[in-house]
């Protein structure tokens, strides 16, 4: 929010929340999580799900934690996430001791493919409304801002 706008409501007077980073960013991520529920929606996953499996496919035996940690998630998410993708045949869990390891089924493996197409497909659609150099621009500096608000 600019210091220009905080603070300012007169009755009656729209209050103007464009320069809001909070309002903004909560706005542009209801959008994208529209385009992704869309894109991952035709292959039968929620978009989080999607991203769980392409780590576990990339990385046979990754810990729930190291899931986590990649996709910005609590780890009680990812268990929330992993239970259901266990219900669909697509990961199984084994035990090491203490410390669970994930693997990707044949199932996920023959997915694979229209994962990433899915993800491909989410991002031609945003970058084609966006444009290309603003969806970089904006890739690069959310990273960022998020970099910096976890320290």
């Amino acid at each position: 929010m600019s210091a220009q706008t905080a603070g300012k409501s007169d009755r009656g007077e729209k209050v103007d929340f464009s320069h809001c980073l909070f309002f903004s960013t909560a706005a542009l991520n209801r959008r994208l999580t529209e385009f992704a529920e869309e894109e991952f929606g035709k292959i039968g996953l929620a978009p989080s799900h999607g991203f769980v499996l392409l780590v576990t496919l990339k990385s046979p035996g990754v810990q729930p934690s190291e899931i986590a940690r990649q996709l910005s998630f609590k780890p009680s998410t990812i268990t929330r996430f992993l239970d259901r993708l266990e219900q669909m045949g697509l990961v199984e869990r084994k035990l090491q001791g203490r410390t669970a390891q994930i693997f990707a089924t044949a199932r996920a493996r023959k997915m694979e493919d229209s994962i990433r197409g899915a993800w491909k497909s989410l991002y031609q659609r945003y970058a084609r409304s966006l444009g290309k150099e603003l969806e970089q621009s904006l890739t690069e500096q959310i990273g960022q801002a998020r970099l910096s608000l976890e320290h």
